[in-house]
Order: structure tokens, then C-alpha cells, then sequence
């Protein structure tokens, strides 16, 4: 039965590519180097980095444009080997500067702790093997780390990973439960009598898109709540607006992308099994598994066409960070995402009705 071979086949596969993203997600870190200085150590420090190629996936390039692709998120880091590393180095007092995008700590400390070990390569090549580093000896050069970080925040990996649970499960209800209706709807002849109703088509669709949005914040806002009972959820008042909007954005777009799932595809038990996949590769390229600064870049660069992209980075802003600048653009794009989805959505679904 071609049902029961997809449920046998669909799972260990869609599980492989889950599995094979979250290993690349830990390998290369995506940083900008800058070179200002002209002397050999210079040219020595960033020999070094650009050759590391198992730690670094390395972008070389100017200052203004590290800083522009760092705001991007296009990198997570930004080492800078300063104009005056050589003379430094000769006194002594040598600086590689790093400036992180710290999203949380563990990501951070990823980062440090590859730079860190390209700085004690320049030091002490001896120390240096494939498994281990040893800083407990003396820093012969004295070539340090001036760090800096791009926001004020003390989140946690288990805190940051934990929120965006909240718009997978905003995804399983509004699209599985939309698209379901959807297809039951085809297959009970209901469609047929809606399309004879008195009502005006556009109150029927609405009725149907609005269930799946209001089944939505019937399960989340209750998950919400027990995090924040159980401490796993901090909520700033002032945010409380952005969180609504997140969330309603959200799950318009569950809710659209339902109803077109299940208007185009036939059979309810097909319908439900799609509904659920694309819900969960909706929230792996939208970066819920992992930190997408992390991923491969053709990865980041489909991410960004990802409705869900923009949900789990507001909702990351909007919780974890005092100045959530990038926050107006991530509710920007998710509501022309809702209106595209909803549209579109809605469109089919009342053609499907007479067809």
C-alpha cells in the first residue's frame, strides 16, 4: 500500500536530514576576518585562521563590510588582527580582536574557544596537536583576545532552544488542523454545500482559516503559561504586544499553508502525514533545532525565505534581549508572510469548493 510504505520510508529519511543538518550545524564557525595589519606576525596571525579550515568557514574581508554582514547575521563573529598587532607583538602586548554575535552563551564560548586556539598556535606552535590545546604554559608573545559582544543578554543554549518549541507547536495545530478540515470537508461533500450557502464565500473561508488560528492559541497560550510557572519562560510585559503579534502571525501562516495542503492534496490520512512533515522541516529551516548562524550558508540562505525564520527570531529578541533591534523587520516580513499565506490559501480553498 503506497500509505503504509510512506510511513515507513518518510520518517527515517526526513530523521537522516534532520540529522545531517544539526552535524554541519556544529563543525565551521561563519566569521569575517579582517586584516589591518601589514607586518609578518600580521601575516602570520591570519595565515593561521585562514588555514583552519576545519574550525573557521571564513569570509576575508574589510572592516565596514565584516561589521554590515556581522548586523546581517551573515556571520557570527568578526576576528580583526589590528594595525598595530606587529609592533604590539614585540612588546608584548598583542590583541586579536573578536567581536561575537552572543545569542546565547554556549555559541559564544564555540567560537572563543576556536579562536583562542589560533592565537595559541601563533604563540607556541609545539602545544598545538589535532585533539588537544594547551594553555597552562606560558603565553610566549603575550598575543591575547580583546573580546566584545553585540548584545546584553545571559541566555542559556537550553533557554534559547527551548522557546522556539512553542512555534513548532503553534505549526502542528494550525496547519495539521487546517488541512485536515480542509480535506474532510472535500471528502464529506461539505465543501459542496458551502459553496450553496447564503453566506458569502469569504465569511465560510475566513471561519475556517480563523479556526486553525484560534486552535492555535487555545494549546500555546496554556504552554506558555506552564513555562513561565515552571521557569523555563521569562515574559517582559513590555513585550507582551510583540509576543501576540508573533504568534498570531504565526499561526496565519500554519493556518494558510494548511489550507492549501489540504485542498490540493486528496485523502485526509495523506493530508494529516504532509501536514506534519512540513511542519517540522518548516521549524528545522527556520532554525528551532539549531542556531542558524550556524548552519552552511545555502542552508542560511534558504532559511531566509522561511516563514518560520522570522517567528523564531522575533520571538528570541522579543524574550531574551534588552534591545531587540532587529524585532519591527521580523514582524514586518511575518505579517507579509501571513497576508501570502492566508491569500492564497483562502484562494484555493473556495475554488476548491465548486471543483
Amino acid at each position: 500500500m503506497p500509505l503504509t510504505a510512506a510511513c515507513a520510508l518518510i520518517p527515517p529519511i526526513a530523521m537522516t536530514l534532520v540529522l545531517v543538518t544539526l552535524s554541519l550545524s556544529v563543525t565551521q564557525q561563519p566569521v569575517a576576518l579582517v586584516v589591518q595589519g601589514t607586518g609578518p606576525a600580521s601575516m602570520q596571525m591570519a595565515q593561521i585562521i585562514r588555514s583552519d579550515t576545519e574550525a573557521y568557514d571564513l569570509t576575508v574581508t574589510n572592516a565596514a563590510n565584516a561589521n554590515s554582514m556581522l548586523q546581517d547575521e551573515k556571520v557570527a563573529a568578526v576576528i580583526t588582527i589590528p594595525s598595530s598587532f606587529d609592533e604590539q607583538v614585540a612588546n608584548g602586548t598583542g590583541k586579536v580582536l573578536l567581536t561575537i554575535n552572543n545569542v546565547d552563551f554556549d555559541f559564544s564560548d564555540d567560537i572563543r574557544r576556536s579562536v583562542d586556539r589560533s592565537v595559541v598556535e601563533f604563540d607556541a606552535p609545539s602545544l598545538i596537536s589535532d585533539e588537544l590545546v594547551n594553555t597552562s604554559l606560558p603565553n610566549v608573545y603575550h598575543v591575547s583576545l580583546d573580546e566584545q559582544y553585540i548584545r546584553e543578554t545571559n541566555v542559556d543554549w537550553f533557554h534559547y532552544q527551548f522557546v522556539p518549541t512553542f512555534v513548532l507547536l503553534i505549526l502542528n495545530v494550525g496547519l495539521v488542523g487546517t488541512a485536515c478540515l480542509c480535506a474532510l470537508d472535500r471528502e464529506s461533500k461539505t465543501a459542496h454545500m458551502l459553496a450553496l450557502s447564503p453566506q458569502r464565500s469569504w465569511l465560510l473561508v475566513s471561519g475556517r482559516i480563523l479556526g486553525g488560528v484560534f486552535a492555535c492559541f487555545v494549546i500555546v497560550l496554556p504552554a506558555v503559561l506552564l513555562g513561565v510557572l515552571v521557569g523555563f519562560v521569562s515574559l517582559p510585559i513590555g513585550q507582551l504586544p510583540a509576543l501576540f503579534g508573533i504568534f498570531l502571525g504565526t499561526a496565519l501562516c500554519a493556518s494558510g499553508i494548511g489550507a492549501i495542503i489540504g485542498t490540493l492534496i486528496k485523502g485526509s490520512r495523506y493530508v494529516a502525514f504532509l501536514s506534519s512533515i512540513t511542519a517540522i522541516y518548516l521549524f528545522l529551516l527556520g532554525g528551532g533545532f539549531t542556531t542558524i548562524e550556524l548552519v552552511p550558508r545555502w542552508l542560511q540562505t534558504l532559511s531566509a525565505f522561511i516563514p518560520t525564520r522570522y517567528s523564531i527570531d522575533a520571538l528570541r529578541q522579543a524574550l531574551f534581549y534588552p534591545n531587540p533591534a532587529g524585532l519591527p523587520f521580523s514582524l514586518l516580513v511575518l505579517a507579509l508572510y501571513a497576508i501570502a499565506c492566508v491569500g492564497v490559501g483562502a484562494f484555493l480553498m473556495r475554488r476548491s469548493w465548486t471543483t
